[in-house]
C-alpha cells in the first residue's frame, strides 16, 4: 500500500502541475488512466485485501488442525475476490497501454475495459476447474 499512495501522490501533483488541474478530463487517455488506478487502489485494499488477510488466518488455522477446514474450503471457493484478483493484471495492463498509446478517444479505453472484464471472468471460470481445490471435498 506505500508504493500505491507515492504513486496516488506524485501522480496528483504531476496532474496538478502540467494538466492544470481538472482540465486532465479534456484527456482520454489520462482520465482513463486515473479513473483505472482509482478503481483498482480502491478494488485492491477493500475486497482484495480484506480477502487475503481472512484467507491468512484461516490458513494458519488449517495449519494448526493439521488439514484443510471446511471454512477455508469455503473461502477457496469464493467467486468474487477470485475475479477481482484475475482482474488486476488485465487492469495494469490496460494503464499501461493507455499511457503508451495516449489514445484522443475512449474507444481504448472501453474496449480495454470490457476485454480485462471479459478475461477475468474467463479465469474465474476456468482455473478453478483446472485446480478443483475450492469445492470438492479432499481425499481423506
Amino acid at each position: 500500500m506505500p508504493g500505491a499512495l507515492l504513486l496516488l501522490g506524485s501522480g496528483t501533483w504531476m496532474i496538478v502541475k502540467f494538466y492544470g488541474g481538472w482540465n486532465f478530463l479534456q484527456f482520454p487517455w489520462l482520465a482513463g488512466m486515473a479513473g483505472l488506478f482509482a478503481f483498482e487502489f480502491i478494488e485492491g485494499n477493500t475486497v482484495t485485501r480484506l480477502y487475503f488477510m481472512r484467507l491468512r488466518g484461516l490458513t494458519r488455522f488449517a495449519l494448526n488442525a493439521g488439514g484443510v477446514t471446511p471454512k477455508l474450503q469455503k473461502a477457496r471457493a469464493e467467486r468474487v475476490p477470485t475475479f477481482t484478483h484475475f482482474l488486476d493484471l488485465p487492469m495494469l495492463f490496460l494503464i499501461v497501454a493507455l499511457g503508451a498509446i495516449q489514445p484522443t478517444t475512449w474507444l481504448l479505453f472501453f474496449a480495454g475495459s470490457i476485454a480485462a472484464v471479459a478475461l477475468a471472468t474467463i479465469l474465474t471460470l476456468i482455473i478453478p476447474r483446472l485446480y478443483p481445490w475450492g469445492s470438492q471435498a479432499l481425499p481423506a
